[in-house]
């Protein structure tokens, strides 16, 4: 049964226009109040506890991301919060005052708001002993590590290449597959990370910039048998990789971080080698597992974060109204962990 339909006010951060510059796109935000929308039968609305600025969402307020909003249009697609109404549905109306984790590109509202309606499919129901600001970064970077690392092991790979290594989501990659009995070897832009990587005991680290940077990977890529990689970087980047790796390998492109179209492809590896490209989609690997199957990865995920073998570092935390000084300090410091915006 649907909950009672409660007239309320959210309070949100509005994006009037898209800006292909950051700095503009920024400026352009505005916090508004509105009344949240009536909810359709199968969507919950969310009273948002805490909502992470990512790079997704930089990128779509600068109109460059595969998701585009009615505007003016409130920005945020991952956070955490509580069930407060439901619509008809036997799967909203089950969901009724549950604390939440959720993903949602739904052109009906963001997380960078005090209210949200998501559909009921898109909520995932936590442990109550999860902190508020792990929950709130838990329905993205956790399943998509998962999911490459279960990809790499259903390919029969020995181990995984990834850039972007010194990110939430290369740590996650680290701490999976050694689980699984994987090697990763880790790719990062900045030597500094270096040390970072090796204070959480990661091995195999190389330096982009390194003179001897593609040779050092090929020697690693075909001594650990690497047969698979994930880029978040693009770019030359990925022939680089690509070119490092053994016969038959694939590289799986989730992000372009770099900002420019693949370049540098050897053709003669993928003609000759049987080398391939292709894209990963999280959201793509969630659609064809059963509700079942997804729960049981979800319980899995929330254990390791509960028992601290998994954490989300976040440097952060601003009260919604401060959603610049917020997305500034992420800006100047991605790498540091995640910056969270509170609305309560």
């Amino acid at each position: 049964m649907p909950s009672f339909m409660q007239k309320i006010n959210m309070k949100t951060v509005t994006l009037p226009a898209y800006q292909g510059n950051i700095i503009r796109a920024l400026r352009s935000l505005e916090i508004k109040e509105a009344e949240v929308p009536q909810l359709l039968d199968h969507e919950v609305l969310i009273e948002v506890a805490a909502a992470p600025a990512n790079p997704s969402d930089l990128a779509f307020i600068q109109g460059g991301y595969n998701v585009k909003k009615t505007l003016p249009a409130i920005p945020g697609f991952e956070g955490c919060g509580r069930i407060v109404q439901t619509g008809s549905s036997d799967l909203a109306g089950g969901l009724q005052g549950k604390f939440v984790s959720f993903f949602s590109q739904s052109d009906r509202g963001g997380s960078w708001s005090s209210h949200i309606p998501v559909s009921a499919s898109d909520c995932i129901i936590l442990d109550k002993a999860m902190p508020l600001e792990q929950a709130a970064c838990f329905a993205v970077n956790p399943f998509t590590a998962y999911a490459m690392v279960e990809l790499a092991e259903n390919t029969n790979s020995k181990a995984i290449i990834q850039n972007a290594a010194a990110g939430q989501v290369g740590k996650f990659i680290n701490i999976l597959a050694d689980q699984a009995g994987m090697k990763v070897i880790n790719i990062v832009r900045k030597e500094e990370q270096i040390e970072l990587l090796q204070k959480s005991g990661f091995t195999n680290i190389l330096w982009s910039q390194d003179e001897n940077f593609p040779d050092k990977l090929g020697n690693l890529a075909n001594s650990l048998e690497a047969t698979i990689a994930f880029d978040a970087v693009g770019g030359e980047m990925s022939g680089h990789i690509l070119g490092a790796m053994p016969e038959g390998s694939t590289l799986y492109l989730y992000g372009a971080l770099a900002g420019r179209t693949l370049s540098e492809i050897p053709a003669s590896d993928v003609i000759f080698k049987k080398k391939s490209i292709s894209g990963f989609n999280m959201n793509e690997w969630k659609e064809v597992l059963s509700s079942d199957d997804f729960e049981k990865v979800s319980q899995q995920l929330q254990e390791l974060f509960l028992d601290g073998t998994l954490k989300t570092d976040i440097q952060a935390s601003f009260p919604l109204e401060e959603y610049e000084k917020a997305i500034m300090q992420y800006i100047r410091a991605m790498s540091g962990g995640k910056v969270l915006l509170l609305p309560g």
